[in-house]
């Protein structure tokens, strides 16, 4: 089986986070990182110990055949313009549900440092969503879903998953997120 492609360091990061230990179930893993090759490609291996149950961990990724570099004011940089091999579209529209909810609390729950990056991790992800969608098409195509968290996130509003609905809802989080974290 080929391995999977992590575009960036905050692609593969937010996997290990949303990966927890398979013996306990906990995300608390201290990784350690290495570059390698696989079969004459770049991989990055990462590897640690579950703080919990002690279980050895490791998750392997190629690396992209040409890596882009984030802009001088990213926060979050998941990706160049290929949709993701980590995640399916319906994950990142949970992973977008998710940061937008948490970075949109009110201001005592959390710092405005966790509540940005948590809104701006929701606004990259809304837009890996758009990824999928190939250039002439409307809509996220159905070989677009493949695990079964990101399926069941198209099967409960599909409508979620047009071209028209995601550019919307990007443009306003966009907007939102300068109100409320560029002043």
């Amino acid at each position: 089986m080929a391995l999977p492609v992590a575009r960036s360091e905050d692609e593969a990061q937010l996997y290990l986070d949303l990966h927890p230990c398979e013996r306990c179930q906990a995300a608390d893993t201290d990784w350690q990182t290495a570059l390698s090759q696989d079969d004459g490609a770049p991989v990055r291996r990462y590897h640690g110990v579950c703080r919990r149950c002690q279980a050895a961990r490791e998750f392997i990724f190629r690396l992209p055949e040409r890596p882009t570099l984030p802009g001088d004011d990213d926060l979050v940089f998941l990706g160049g313009p290929e949709p993701s091999q980590l995640f399916d579209a319906g994950e990142w529209r949970l992973i977008s549900d998710a940061g937008i909810r948490e970075g949109g609390a009110p201001p005592d729950t959390g710092s405005v440092t966790e509540r940005r990056h948590a809104f701006a991790l929701g606004v990259a992800a809304l837009a890996e969503v758009l990824k999928f969608i190939p250039d002439d098409g409307d809509e996220v195509p159905d070989s677009a879903f493949w695990t079964p968290h990101g399926r069941a996130a198209y099967e409960q509003k599909p409508a979620r998953f047009t071209r028209e609905y995601l550019e919307r809802w990007l443009d306003d989080f966009q907007d939102e997120f300068e109100a409320r974290f560029r002043d």
